[in-house]
């Protein structure tokens, strides 16, 4: 949801009101609105809970790309596709942001 990688806050799902406190967000009767957890923290995730790293990114690449059907231009590094992409350290750390090849943060 839009919320993701915000502060605690009130924000709108669906245009419904929302309330993030502490990577929950709750709608007013205090019901589960959705996931403020970024991809990168559910690719961490998963990778901490015995799956390999080489069965994990597909799942955070291409295969949402694929899903929405945007896999022509997104999900993999390759010719002709948008160069958007998340550089991890080792232990999968954020180090960089890129959009069209240029890093951004």
């Amino acid at each position: 949801m839009r919320a993701t990688g915000l502060s605690d806050g009130n924000y709108t799902l669906g245009g419904l009101d929302v309330t993030v406190n502490d990577k929950h967000a709750t709608l007013k009767d205090g019901t589960l609105a959705g996931s403020v957890t970024n991809l990168s923290d559910c690719l961490r995730c998963a990778v901490s809970m015995g799956i390999p790293l080489e069965d994990a990114i597909p799942c955070a690449t291409i295969n949402p790309a694929r899903a929405i059907g945007i896999d022509a231009h997104y999900g993999t590094l390759a010719p002709g596709k948008a160069a958007d992409f998340l550089l991890l350290d080792k232990d999968l750390n954020l180090v960089g942001v890129y959009k069209n090849g240029q890093k951004v943060k």
